[in-house]
């Protein structure tokens, strides 16, 4: 907490509740705050800033050397601390942020996604053909995006045993519920340090496997890099670990359910894509334009500086939303609407961050999304709500935006 508050302009403090009714509704905040001015929220009486403009949040995600992803401590900010104080490359700064970054690249280069491309076809044909036999409807979340994203993740990426996968997809449930907000209650707390502890055990079980009989592949790598050649240390090895098997899930997941989901709600969009099944990339991205799987990032301010109006203290946590520049009608005019035609280039939006920690996964996610968004319209040219107007309960930790589940009907 800061000491000294006495310059603290408590009239740029906005009564808005950035992780509860804007999470769960953020549409029609957003074309507003998509032009609004860094601000300050009180999180548990915890001054802390908001950035809501798209260059506002692109120079404060590229700016490392005044805004640091090492977490600090500061009121308010708990639920930000899922991964048990390891030293996570998400949480890390240059030069460990690189050095921790390029252990992990070889799971998600051009030459392993080509590879595995053949196997998310495949699945997503099989899976979808079991759906079609049962008839009537399903759920996109846990009928088709979760399975197609642990399978994707744990099989063709981390060649994960079957059944293994389901260690870490309890961990990133027990993840949400115990870290859904900012300050978070304590009483999920038991099953996420249940969830954690055989996550940890399972590491530990597969780092001993790969040192008694080291193989070509991803983990051995990062195995290697720790004994033999001391890169890493042991912490940043699990923390390594931990990031490869849980936070691919929530970004794979929402890269299918969330444009399927518009789809569903837009079914005029849904036709066009039935009918030109090449805009299914350009779907995918203004999907990704008003749904990006990330949320929020958050960095903590190096020193004391003046940012556009707003006085940033050294310390002070600054959120950044992921979408809402999205929404500017200045750069997407009639930001509300879901046009797949709209040629929106996907490197122009923050929603799979920026700079840096720009996320690692992002090709993996929209080459399984693409693949997942034409192979369901064209098998159920008649996807639509089971609801109409159905809006997600929403669920994540402070940083993700994610649906609880999706019914819709296909007959």
């Amino acid at each position: 907490m800061i000491a000294d508050l006495t310059d603290f302009d408590r009239s740029k403090i906005r009564d808005i509740d950035i992780y509860g009714a804007v999470k769960r509704d953020p549409y029609n905040h957003y074309v507003g705050l998509s032009q609004s001015p860094p601000f300050y929220i009180l999180i548990d009486g915890s001054p802390q800033a908001v950035a809501t403009r798209i260059a506002d949040t692109r120079r404060i995600l590229e700016d490392y050397e005044h805004f640091s992803s090492r977490k600090r401590p500061w009121g308010g900010t708990a639920g930000f601390y899922y991964f048990n104080a390891l030293p996570v490359v998400t949480d890390n700064d240059p030069p460990d942020h690189a050095r921790l970054r390029r252990l992990m690249a070889p799971a998600f280069s051009p030459r392993r996604l080509a590879a595995v491309e053949a196997g998310v076809q495949s699945f997503v044909a099989e899976r979808i053909e079991m759906l079609a036999a049962a008839g009537g409807g399903f759920d996109l979340v846990a009928d088709l995006a979760l399975p197609l994203a642990t399978h994707v993740l744990f099989r063709l990426i981390l060649d994960l045993p079957d059944g293994d996968g389901a260690i870490f997809t309890d961990l990133t449930a027990a993840q949400r519920a115990a870290f859904d907000q900012p300050s978070p209650e304590p009483h999920h707390r038991a099953r996420y340090e249940a969830a954690w502890e055989r996550a940890r055990a399972y590491c530990d079980s597969v780092i001993e496997a790969r040192r008694r009989r080291p193989t070509d592949d991803l983990v051995s790598n990062i195995v290697e890099a720790h004994d033999a050649e001391g890169r890493i240390t042991t912490e940043e090895l699990f923390g390594v670990l931990f990031v490869l098997y849980t936070a691919g899930i929530g970004g794979l997941v929402n890269s299918i359910a969330w444009p399927l989901w518009r789809f569903a709600r837009h079914v005029d969009q849904r036709d066009l894509v039935h009918a030109q099944p090449g805009l299914a990339t350009a779907a995918l991205t203004e999907s990704l334009r008003m749904d990006p799987s990330s949320y929020a990032s958050l960095r903590y301010t190096v020193a004391d500086i003046e940012f556009e109006g707003l006085r940033l203290y050294a310390g002070m946590p600054v959120h950044t939303l992921s979408a809402s520049g999205n929404y500017d009608p200045s750069v997407f005019p009639d930001p509300l609407r879901f046009d797949i035609t709209r040629g929106t280039d996907w490197k122009t939006l923050t929603s799979f961050g920026h700079g840096i920690h720009h996320c690692i996964g992002n090709a993996l996610a929209r080459l399984t999304g693409r693949i997942a968004i034409a192979r369901t319209v064209e098998r159920f040219p008649a996807l639509r709500l089971a609801e109409p107007g159905f809006m997600p309960e929403i669920i994540g930790v402070p940083k993700q935006r994610a649906p609880k589940a999706i019914p819709v009907r296909v007959d």
